[in-house]
């Protein structure tokens, strides 16, 4: 995060403070609410609850998966009409299918993150339907750095970075994250933003960027 002041007008009360910082932004009349960017998190900083588990939500993860391409990876495939539709919704989701190749080795059944692919009558087959599904990320506000009484959580060279043997598991900052992102593992806190890119990558969309964020005025 850079912090530059400006030239203060003649009679105004203070220097007004100019921000800027990146973060990860999700366009939304483009996202499919597919929720492979949750997968593809180092840090599971990205959020995606469902209304409905078991169900697909074409994430891709199991024709990644498959040792004998018996499940048709999308990549490449969607067209720009369905780009901001939800996933259950895109041409690419009706044809979503377990191909006779299959060699059950399981890996699909095993790796499905909402368990939508189940066994019926010794075939494997993929639940579909609408899942309810939301998803939003970290923002990187930096208020899990400043709560933080140990500092085990600091924002440096624009992003967030633990120092694990700071952490001595308080949870404030799960407390004070705005999206509740953040989480406490065995150890230490997961769920914060460290600007990898792996998201942005993984979007079969484009729906993921990183920008740079500015704004004006006094900083509390």
């Amino acid at each position: 995060m850079t912090v530059q002041a400006t030239t203060a007008t003649a009679g105004a009360q203070a220097p007004k403070t100019k921000v800027t910082k990146r973060k990860i932004y999700r366009d939304m009349s483009k996202c499919i609410l597919c929720g492979r960017c949750r997968n593809a998190c180092p840090t599971k900083s990205i959020r995606f609850t469902l209304e409905n588990r078991g169900l697909c939500t074409h994430c891709n993860l199991c024709a990644e998966v498959c040792p004998v391409k018996a499940i048709d990876s999308f990549e490449t495939k969607f067209k720009p009409e369905d780009y901001g539709k939800k996933y259950f919704l895109t041409s690419t989701y009706k044809d979503r299918a377990i191909k006779f190749n299959c060699v059950k080795c399981m890996q699909c059944y095993e790796k499905c993150p909402t368990g939508a692919i189940h066994v019926d009558n010794n075939e494997l087959k993929i639940k579909k339907g609408d899942a309810g599904a939301s998803i939003i990320n970290c923002t990187l506000c930096t208020l899990c750095c400043i709560a933080c009484p140990t500092a085990a959580l600091k924002f440096e060279l624009g992003r967030v970075k633990l120092y694990a043997d700071l952490c001595v598991l308080c949870g404030e900052c799960v407390r004070v994250c705005p999206p509740q992102t953040i989480y406490l593992k065995d150890r230490y806190p997961g769920g914060y933003c460290v600007l990898c890119g792996r998201c942005v990558r993984s979007c079969p969309v484009g729906a993921l960027s990183i920008k740079p964020q500015n704004w004006e005025g006094e900083i509390q």
